[in-house]
């Protein structure tokens, strides 16, 4: 089944436009085959990461399935609240739905099973919902929300991609995603940033929230620093 296509060029979340899902195919691409070699990979990676599923994993690998910008407080120390930054809330919630408008008719195209239902060796380790895996909707968002909090902090930027990635290698290690599925949602989250950046509306509204409450920035940590302190809180 293709994605709809729509009658105008582009979704819109607000006034941010991007590409309608159907132009992200030739970039894309389908997942593995069944049984393919590459496919056999994506599941021995997943194996190999389920190994090391103690509870203090599991517990992390739940905690980070809920992805909000918040998700990277991590890196920007315990005052990055929705309290403190409603602003960024906002406009976070706004990249949430216009990532999920693109990634839902991805992921009905390609119809791929996720890796708890591919092999019997691999385990579910959280409650994640029931829908296709290709590609990753958490990949596409963490690709977004690292790239868009860069802009907001440039001394941030190796902390927010390490907290990117250690959501995505939970989402493998949890048995929702295969690492191709990883793979694929970032090529979706850097195409959907792409377009964003090429929008002057998209820019103006991430001018007027860089000068709300990025004026000066949250305090930020060192990108070691901010995924140790993401194991901590689980650990507490």
């Amino acid at each position: 089944m293709a994605p709809s296509k729509s009658t105008s060029p582009a979704i819109t979340a607000g006034a941010w436009p991007v590409p309608d899902p159907a132009a992200f195919e030739a970039r894309i691409g389908p997942p593995p085959k069944p049984g393919s070699a590459a496919q056999r990979r994506d599941i021995e990676e997943v194996l190999a990461l389920q190994k090391d599923a103690t509870p203090e994993r599991i517990a992390r690998a739940q905690r980070t399935l809920n992805l909000t910008v918040f998700t990277f407080e991590q890196a920007l120390g315990p005052e990055f609240t929705p309290e403190r930054y409603p602003e960024t809330a906002k406009f976070f919630h706004r990249l949430n739905d216009l990532v999920r408008a693109v990634n839902d008719p991805l992921k009905a195209h390609y119809e791929r099973p996720h890796p708890f239902e591919a092999d019997p060796r691999i385990r579910r380790l959280v409650d994640a919902p029931a829908k296709y895996s290709y590609p990753s909707y958490h990949s596409a968002r963490c690709t977004v929300f690292w790239r868009v909090l860069t802009e907001l902090d440039h001394g941030t930027a190796a902390a927010f991609h390490a907290i990117a990635l250690e959501v995505e290698k939970d989402r493998v290690f949890a048995g929702e995603h295969f690492p191709t599925d990883i793979a694929a949602g970032r090529v979706e989250g850097h195409l959907i940033f792409d377009a964003l950046q090429r929008d002057p509306a998209f820019r103006a509204d991430l001018a007027r929230l860089k000068a709300a409450e990025w004026t000066p920035p949250p305090q930020a940590r060192r990108a070691g620093d901010a995924v140790r302190k993401l194991n901590e809180d689980v650990a507490r």
